[in-house]
């Protein structure tokens, strides 16, 4: 089930999620956008950016509510972020709601992110990689493996501070379930990735359990008494940019030289120039996202912005730090492990991109608008796209919109009516030559002016109030010609059409056909009544030749029957 889900109903294909997607990790089929999960890396942009709502994120908390049903403790992972998203420095009151939900134990992700920093120091003083890229970022991880296979080298081979927190939480408490809690959807991935450790049964956001806790009534009250803090404060800077970097010492970084990059057009163009040889012997702390995880794809949604929240994060001792958790005293090795999963899409051939250019009616560089309306950057990405399936042919707007004027001009400019669109007071805001020479007037005169034809027309209101097309015959004032007349009225646009067809032909062929049919009826009469008389003649003298012959048999009946009386006996 993706992590990024859509509503089909909502998506309006205005292209703006492609548009937005910094790696074009959407396709766009049958009418919809769709998430391509092996190409995406949740940085959630999409899902912020979709003006319809047509994008959500999966909610897991029927998931951990069923992982609490299993009859083993689930543990609780709170990111550092906890205190820019919470607008509070108490975490006892956070902890006691959680443990109101079922949770066993909760406790800070910052316990794990001093593992994973001694881990990164540890490393530099080694100093056996050309560059390392630390990051507790996932969406950092799916970029690089995803995008960058040639980086996955200089990727540190160690644990987020999520997957060192639950190693430490498994090895203390024992046989338990981890579900973590922060900023991100990327996180999700992780949690179900097993390269990264497989210790994280779930992973949820402060907003879905916002929404759990509201369903269930409980809100922040009476600090838990018996939560634990964290030995090393400085790791609570993770959230912050540049906060890997803080909870290092100086001296550990040996030759490296110390980089922070946020956001994810920074980091492609640091990878870029990684990728390229032009960076050697550089510790590399990662985000994808611009202000680090207090810029994180929740935060964000949530209206958060990072810049003010920074503040927020101290190295301070906070009300429950008196006392350490367990696993804050606890030492751990925290490998990990990468791997190549770029997707190898086929790439098109020059030939290939000219002839899918050429179906959109661009056959020269300069017919190559590259205005970025589909959601590619130029013609040819797009292309790429159409080749590769994640687009569609007809999402060229300019091509399609020219095409449909085209067809439009065609319709004005040779239809045999008269066309009219009048705005809401009834002004002329478009006519065709029909029109100019079936009401003597002229286009350049007429524009956002009335026809004098249409003075006190009801005909107008009657389409508005119905919703439909009104239909009527008229004569015009000019001419004195029949003409059919249709006005429609158009709600979006707050607009009308009048469509106007000469039916004076119509009419004198009508009137031609019947006088023709009045005359052929006549005529026919007339034909009739001759008939009539030859028949009646006919008939007259066929009754005398009749008369006469019955005398005659008669008479020679009479006249047998006389001869046959009279034989002797």
């Amino acid at each position: 089930m993706s992590i990024i889900e859509l509503n089909p109903t909502n998506c309006q294909n205005c292209y703006k999620c492609i548009r937005e997607c910094p790696i074009k990790a959407i396709a766009f089929k049958d009418g919809r956008a769709k998430i391509i999960d092996k190409e995406c890396i949740l940085c959630g942009i999409c899902v912020q950016s979709c003006p319809q709502n047509a994008k959500y994120i999966r909610n897991d908390v029927d998931a951990v509510k069923a992982l609490l049903q299993t009859g083993k403790p689930v543990y609780a992972s709170i990111a550092p972020s906890w205190q820019g998203w919470y607008d509070t420095d108490e975490f006892g009151v956070i902890s006691a709601a959680l443990k109101k939900l079922g949770f066993a134990g909760v406790e800070e992700t910052a316990i794990g992110a001093a593992e994973t920093s001694r881990e990164y120091a540890e490393l530099m003083e080694k100093g056996s990689m050309k560059n390392i890229i630390g990051t507790a970022c996932s969406s950092v991880v799916m970029l690089i493996e995803r995008k960058y296979p040639e980086l996955v080298k200089a990727l540190s081979p160690v644990s987020s501070p999520m997957m060192a927190h639950a190693r430490l939480m498994r090895e203390t408490y024992g046989d338990i379930k981890v579900v973590f809690i922060g900023p991100c959807l990327s996180k999700k991935d992780e949690a179900a990735d097993p390269l990264a450790g497989g210790l994280v049964n779930l992973a949820l956001t402060f907003s879905s359990l916002d929404r759990w806790l509201g369903e269930e009534g409980i809100t922040f009250g009476t600090a838990d008494n018996s939560v634990l803090g964290v030995k090393n404060r400085k790791a609570r800077f993770y959230p912050k940019r540049g906060g890997i970097l803080a909870t290092i010492p100086a001296e550990k970084f040996g030759k490296y030289r110390p980089m922070a990059v946020d956001g994810i057009f920074r980091c492609i163009e640091l990878f870029d120039a990684m990728k390229n040889g032009e960076l050697e012997n550089v510790f590399v702390e990662a985000n994808i996202c611009a202000g680090s995880c207090l810029g994180g794809p929740i935060m964000r949604m949530g209206g958060k912005r990072s810049m003010l929240l920074e503040d927020r994060i101290t190295d301070h001792a906070l009300s429950h730090d008196v006392r350490y958790a367990p696993t804050a005293e606890s030492q751990f090795s925290h490998p990990r492990v990468f791997a190549n999963r770029a997707d190898k899409t086929p790439m098109p051939s020059e030939e290939d991109i000219k002839k899918i250019l050429a179906r959109i009616g661009k056959y020269t560089p300069e017919q190559e608008l590259n205005c970025g309306s589909c959601g590619y950057p130029n013609c040819r990405a797009k292309a790429i796209a159409v080749y590769q399936g994640k687009a569609d042919i007809n999402m060229c707007l300019p091509f399609f919109r020219a095409r449909a004027e085209n067809m439009s001009n065609m319709v004005m400019e040779h239809s045999p009516n008269a066309i009219i669109a009048f705005d809401h007071d009834l002004l002329v805001q478009e006519l065709n030559p029909t029109a100019e020479e079936m009401f003597c007037i002229s286009a350049a005169d007429s524009i956002n002016m009335p026809i004098s034809e249409f003075y006190g027309e009801t005909a107008f209101e009657d389409a508005k109030r119905s919703g439909k097309p009104v239909i009527k015959k008229a004569r015009l004032f000019s001419n004195n010609h029949s003409v059919e007349e249709t006005f429609i009225y158009i709600k979006e646009h707050n607009m009308y059409l009048a469509f106007v067809k000469d039916i004076s032909g119509d009419e004198k062929r009508q009137e031609e056909l019947a006088e023709l049919r009045a005359h052929t009826i006549d005529t026919a009469q007339q034909v009739i009544d001759k008939q009539m008389r030859v028949a009646q003649e006919i008939a007259s003298l066929l009754g005398e030749t009749t008369a006469e012959t019955k005398v005659a048999l008669t008479n020679l009946k009479r006249s047998m029957s006389g001869e046959a009386g009279n034989t002797p006996r």
